[in-house]
């Protein structure tokens, strides 16, 4: 390699992110009403990453896929990341991660003629729950000796319906899904929910490390969102989605 080409590589080297990579190609999945190529905008966790990248002067292609191929087809570097994942020891090994896109919240809801209040486990006893086969929801050990009483079935819609009908006292459910869920039903009137969050899970934009700009793709990323945040365009996003503004 002529001292020129090394000169020209190592400048490259130097450059912004978007200098030379002007789009950042995603992989993306369906989970309404986060994200979802049939929302406007793609949901609007979608919309925070996308503004985020274009206050670095970046655009956004997203792919949707399933989840599994997505995150194969990132680690791989095939694309560039993938949104939003939790973070695990696991993936960890692969990726790298962002600063938190959105901190998801399960939360309790409930009939708003008949109230629901609750403080820990222990307060739950004599509850009937709702919630999905196969969901975490935190009460994993309470469950398996009987002091948390969660009936589980497929269709999160059916939760909903059977707490109207007042056949449970609350349904487990992630705060902005149970939002669309109950907006959809035409339920807001007559169910809400409660306050305190049962767990919060923070998520996260994921590059691979195999891929050659994946800390630049981070840093302008961070940099982006972080300005979303202190200009109050994401709490806009927030409020908007839970508006129905993205549907």
């Amino acid at each position: 390699m002529s001292m020129r080409t090394r000169l020209l590589v190592l400048l490259l080297a130097l450059l912004p992110l978007s200098s030379f990579a002007a789009e950042v190609k995603i992989a993306n999945g369906e989970w309404s009403p986060y994200l979802s190529a049939n929302l406007k905008k793609n949901g609007f966790v979608s919309d925070l990453v996308s503004q985020a990248f274009a206050r670095e002067g970046m655009t956004v292609k997203y792919t949707f896929l399933p989840w599994k191929r997505g995150f194969e087809d990132t680690k791989a570097a095939k694309l560039d990341a993938s949104i939003v994942w939790s973070k695990t020891a696991e993936r960890e090994a692969d990726f790298l991660y962002s600063d938190p896109v959105l901190d998801l919240q399960t939360v309790f809801f409930y009939s708003a003629s008949k109230g629901f209040d609750w403080s820990d486990a222990a307060s739950l006893k004599g509850k009937k729950l709702g919630g999905v086969t196969g969901y975490s929801y935190g009460f994993e050990d309470e469950e398996k000796t009987g002091a948390v009483n969660i009936q589980r079935i497929s269709s999160a819609e059916a939760n909903y319906t059977k707490l109207v009908d007042g056949r449970i006292d609350a349904v487990l459910e992630d705060l902005d899904v149970g939002l669309e869920m109950v907006q959809k039903m035409g339920l807001s009137d007559k169910v809400k929910h409660h306050d305190k969050a049962v767990v919060t899970r923070p998520y996260y934009l994921i590059v691979s490390k195999q891929a050659a700009n994946g800390q630049a793709i981070i840093d302008a990323f961070n940099k982006g969102l972080k300005a979303l945040r202190e200009d109050g365009t994401f709490d806009s996003i927030l409020a908007a989605s839970r508006a129905g503004e993205y549907q």
